[in-house]
């Protein structure tokens, strides 16, 4: 059994902080800390825009009317 320590900071200031124990097969391990790092990116994209003072740019561009549009070309 391994025990895993991850703490996670955004500008110093910390996130998450995750304590897993994995055992198993190798398979199993990797599976879990799959799963774990997947949890950390999520929490790391989340404490990033957080940490953005409002007004936070919008992740679409504004159309001229105010309205916001994909940023996927139209086909």
């Amino acid at each position: 059994m391994q025990r895993i320590e991850i703490t996670l900071k955004v500008d110093g200031q910390v996130v998450k902080q995750q304590i897993e124990e994995v055992d198993g097969t190798l398979e199993q391990m990797e599976e879990k800390i799959d799963a774990m790092s997947r949890e950390l990116a999520a929490a790391a994209l989340q404490g990033s825009v957080d940490a953005v003072t409002p007004p936070r740019p919008l992740f679409r561009r504004t159309e001229g009317n105010g309205g916001t549009r994909g940023t996927k070309p139209e086909r």
